[in-house]
């Protein structure tokens, strides 16, 4: 069989190669569907506008019923040969079952089957059978939606073919499918449900001249009045409206057509539709119920004044093929305009079938994969961890500093340096400081000869004055022995610089009390976690956590948090408060104080999606909170 994905079928059924037109070709499909003169080029032209509008279409047959349990082709696409074998067993198979049929290919290059009843109540009258290249879920299911859409216009020639055998009254009447073909193409225009019911009832009251047309949806067992004719709006409590779902209901539990007046051997309940005409004066009352798949789905009742005429057979059977035709439409909007019962029902039912059918491995993988996924982030599996930036400090940590104004001579040493106690960190400048020192020397020495000299004279008052001189001059040149024993700053204890580097302020003047190092013990130091205030709840003394330096890739520390502290600081536009904690004493060789990372501390198991979410849910908690009464 040819490929016809790329190819449009001509009035004739022949392929043609006018892609090009698309709009052109389908318009022509359309005319030649409208002036089919008989039965059988009807279901030529039908069929070739179906295949047409189903991309992937390889060929179609249909089937259709030629005498009792008899089937014959009624028409085939495309009219070059093709091995019609399948298609006939695929069209068996459904018409044995009464159900459509889905028949995959049972070779690697073969053909989809789609076998589509044509059936009304319970009553089998063919059965259309398409082969597609597309076997894909989303193919399928736009050809499936296109042989529910188009089987109405079979089963329409159908009931005309049945009609028009049925009597001369009936065969004198306008063809109730050409009728109903034109009120089906007027509904179709309509985009939402209730435009949809508003159109029809509006053009059944054109076509059988009633003064009131209601169309009722099924819904629980009981049928609720969905649109009435020449009005978009009505009182859904009014008695008028109580008494139309009552005759409704009357026709739908019956699941027959009520006429009033009576037709002949109508043996049905009518007690409803009496009181209906009664209370709005209707010289006839007729009500029609419609199905969808063999499903009932609503009820038309149609009305006249008391100076109307009954309704005759093919008004009746015009509405009946009418309402045949839009009910599938109608149900099909009803489930779109349906949100958890219709469109997330249906598709929570093509996944369960995918899931748990027979077919379908990449579904059952990925719904494999989804429930996995969905364990992982849900179950609370996953170590729930503050993290924070984190630093090495020195529990006991001196500085060395200036002890006087000077100049730098000398540097011994940079932070980084391992030294130890006593050691020479630099040298101040001490040129000035000796020649101060010799000054006041030698100022000590004469003044002390002074003050000798006196004492020997007995002049009390020399020895006074010359004994402050030499006190004062003593306590100077005692300043200046003092600084000179301080030139050298040294190391205050063993341990590491974790700061200062003067080798390149050798000459530099300093002051007093300056820091120039610190120090810090190589044995004794702690980490400090600088732990954002939005997770400072989450920690408390004695929770375990690991410390990760920058210094040492891929290595950690295990550490115990030992005192939260309410000292805060400002680190890039955030609030942080100090936290101290206590590193493991097997791993402080490989550490040096002063040392940068990241820490994590332990605090629960939790679920990843939880951990992943929780600043956005503490958001929206506090902004809650703030803005709510």
């Amino acid at each position: 069989m040819e490929d016809s994905t790329a190819r449009v079928a001509d009035p004739r059924g022949e392929p043609t190669d006018d892609a090009a037109s698309p709009d052109a070709a389908e318009a022509q499909l359309w005319t030649a569907l409208a002036s089919a003169s008989d039965g059988a080029s009807f279901c030529r032209a039908w069929l070739d506008l179906q295949c047409a509008r189903t991309p992937g279409t390889i060929a179609g047959l249909v089937l259709l019923e030629a005498g009792p349990r008899a089937y014959a082709p009624a028409a085939i696409w495309p009219a070059a040969p093709v091995d019609l074998d399948p298609l006939r067993q695929a069209g068996e198979t459904a018409l044995a079952s009464g159900q459509p049929q889905i028949i995959p290919p049972v070779a690697k290059n073969g053909h989809t089957l789609i076998a589509y009843p044509v059936a009304s109540s319970e009553q089998i009258h063919g059965v259309i059978v398409l082969a597609l290249a597309d076997s894909s879920s989303s193919g399928l299911q736009r050809a499936l939606r296109e042989l529910h859409w188009g089987v109405g216009w079979i089963l329409s020639l159908v009931w005309q073919h049945k009609a028009a055998s049925g009597g001369e009254a009936v065969a004198t009447a306008p063809p109730a499918a050409v009728a109903a073909m034109e009120l089906l193409a007027a509904v179709q225009e309509k985009d939402s449900l209730q435009e949809t019911l508003m159109a029809f009832a509006n053009e059944v009251a054109r076509a059988v001249q009633a003064d009131r047309v209601a169309i009722g949806l099924v819904r629980h067992n009981s049928v609720k009045l969905a649109a009435m004719s020449h009005g978009a709006w009505f009182r859904k409590r009014s008695d008028i409206v109580e008494l139309i779902e009552a005759a409704m209901d009357e026709a739908h539990d019956q699941h027959a057509r009520i006429v009033l007046p009576h037709e002949k051997d109508g043996g049905a309940i009518t007690i409803q539709h009496a009181r209906l005409s009664a209370a709005s004066a209707s010289g006839a009352v007729a009500s029609i119920p419609f199905e969808d798949r063999g499903i009932p789905s609503g009820v038309l009742t149609i009305e006249r004044d008391k100076d109307g005429q009954a309704f005759t057979a093919a008004e009746l059977l015009l509405c009946e093929t009418a309402a045949s035709l839009v009910a599938p439409t109608i149900s099909l909007k009803q489930r779109e305009a349906r949100l958890f019962s219709g469109r997330i029902r249906n598709k929570a039912m093509d996944g369960a079938q995918a899931l748990f059918g027979p077919r379908r491995p990449l579904a059952k993988a990925v719904g494999i994969a989804a429930l996995l996924l969905a364990v992982v982030l849900l179950v609370p599996l996953a170590q729930f961890r503050v993290s924070a930036d984190a630093a090495l400090e020195g529990r006991v940590q001196r500085a060395a500093a200036a002890p006087f104004d000077g100049f730098i001579a000398r540097s011994s040493a940079r932070a980084g340096d391992t030294v130890q106690e006593g050691e020479v960190l630099a040298t101040l400048d001490d040129r000035d400081l000796r020649l101060d020192h010799a000054r006041a020397e030698a100022e000590t020495q004469r003044l002390g000869r002074q003050y000798r000299k006196a004492l020997a004279e007995h002049n009390r008052a020399e020895m006074n004055i010359y004994g402050a001189q030499l006190r004062q001059a003593e306590s100077e040149l005692r300043l200046m022995a003092y600084k000179l024993d301080r030139v050298n700053i040294v190391a205050p204890f063993s341990g590491v610089l974790v700061s200062g580097d003067v080798s390149q302020l050798v000459g530099s003047p300093v002051e007093e009390g300056k820091v120039l190092f610190e120090v810090a013990p190589l044995d004794d130091f702690r980490v400090v976690l600088n732990v954002q205030e939005g997770d400072i709840a989450y920690l408390e003394s004695g929770q375990k956590g690991r410390f990760a330096p920058a210094g040492l890739a891929g290595e950690t520390v295990a550490f115990t948090v030992t005192k939260l502290t309410s000292v805060t600081d400002s680190r890039d536009g955030n609030n942080t408060f100090r936290v101290e904690a206590e590193l493991d004493p097997t791993a402080r060789e490989m550490l040096r104080p002063g040392m940068e990372g990241v820490a994590k501390v332990d605090i629960d198991r939790r679920s990843l999606l939880g951990i992943w979410t929780r600043p956005v849910i503490d958001w929206l908690r506090l902004f809650a909170w703030k803005w709510l009464p």
